[in-house]
């Protein structure tokens, strides 16, 4: 459902909006959003550090883009 809903959000924004890059976080214990983001061809950039206070402390964000160029190219869905 999550690679369905971001296939579409990618969509609009590469073909309706025109946007030339797309980038998403995540927080790095969150491994089926980041595997979520894998399967839409986004590209693992690095860790931003502390980026979120959140209850019990300070949360890093993975983070996640596409290029406009990259969702043109990529495979179809399976």
């Amino acid at each position: 459902m999550g690679t369905v809903i971001g296939r579409e959000l990618l969509g609009r924004g590469f073909g309706l909006i025109g946007l030339h890059r797309i980038y998403a976080t995540c927080d790095p214990r969150n491994v089926a959003s980041a595997r979520v983001l894998g399967k839409l061809g986004m590209t693992h950039e690095g860790r931003h550090r502390h980026t979120a206070l959140i209850r019990d402390g300070w949360r890093d964000s993975e983070v996640f883009s596409i290029l406009d160029q990259e969702w043109a190219h990529r495979p179809e869905p399976e």
